[in-house]
């Protein structure tokens, strides 16, 4: 049984030994094939994780405009009663807008300058003449709805297809504070008059096209992909030409050894013609 299974493994290796470029090739083929696999999951990772960022920052950038729009334009007017605020904003009028419409024109003007950005604010209780634009308009949205009313402090997002093109939708809650929680309960026209402070009103939703992230990202990796292509040949090349010379250097002191064992051989076949010519020298005297 020793005997078989050293048998076995002389002949493994000397099939290694043999076939060494092309196990050296094939193990490189496999690792390109491990290689293209992770990079195209860094890839997605690296796209989502860049499309969460930017639509973070524009989620912030509008809460903070929305902030700064409530604290030196709506207060100093509200406490000194000279403009009235009103959801039907009309620039002719002497009036101002309330940080929802505020919001949702501010929202309206980023799409309108960059049409595959989308921003929107729906609820689950919009007031009746924002009935049909204020609403869940879709699966995502309705989910986004559900589930941050549950967990307002969470983000929820995801990748998918938007008016036919690869899309990342982010949205987070729109939470009520004291200023908004009387308004909203105070007003005549408000759908629901229970509302407290914390209570989420509605979902801000950014919505942003995916093609410029997937396209840097893919073009970033795939450069790097060509480097360590290149380098892994050049590698193997290296490896042939080593392992080339170290096969031909064994050839050559094979040859030796058989040229010295033959030589040796001659040389005993000598000894033992001198050895019998001894022999029957002794004999004969």
């Amino acid at each position: 049984m020793r005997q078989l299974i050293s048998r076995s493994r002389a002949a493994i290796s000397q099939l290694i030994y043999k076939r060494i470029i092309l196990a050296v090739t094939i193990l490189f083929c496999v690792g390109v094939g491990i290689v293209m696999a992770n990079m195209s999951q860094l890839s997605s990772t690296l796209i989502e994780s860049q499309a969460l960022q930017n639509a973070t920052l524009y989620a912030q950038s509008i809460r903070e405009a929305r902030a700064l729009y409530s604290a030196d334009v709506i207060n100093p007017l509200n406490n000194a009663k000279l403009i009235s605020f009103t959801h039907d904003y009309n620039p002719t009028k002497l009036t101002v807008p309330v940080p929802a419409t505020f919001l949702i024109e501010l929202g309206k003007n980023i799409t309108a300058k960059n049409p595959e950005i989308s921003v929107r604010l729906y609820s689950n209780h919009p007031f009746p003449w924002r009935e049909k634009e204020g609403r869940a308009r879709d699966d995502f949205e309705r989910e986004a709805l559900s589930y941050l009313t549950q967990n307002p402090t969470q983000k929820f997002f995801r990748s998918e297809n938007f008016q036919g093109k690869p899309a990342f939708r982010y949205a987070e809650a729109d939470i009520l504070t004291a200023s908004c929680v009387n308004c909203h309960n105070t007003n005549s026209n408000s759908p629901k008059k229970d509302w407290k402070v914390g209570d989420v009103r509605g979902i801000l939703e950014i919505t942003q096209p995916l093609d410029t992230i997937t396209q840097k990202t893919r073009g970033g990796l795939k450069n790097l992909f060509f480097l360590l292509a290149g380098l892994s040949i050049l590698g193997i090349a290296g490896l042939t030409l080593a392992i080339s010379r170290l096969r031909q250097n064994a050839k050559q002191l094979e040859q030796r050894v058989r040229e010295r064992t033959a030589q040796l051989q001659e040389t005993n076949v000598e000894l033992l013609k001198e050895q019998e010519k001894s022999d029957r020298l002794l004999l004969n005297i």
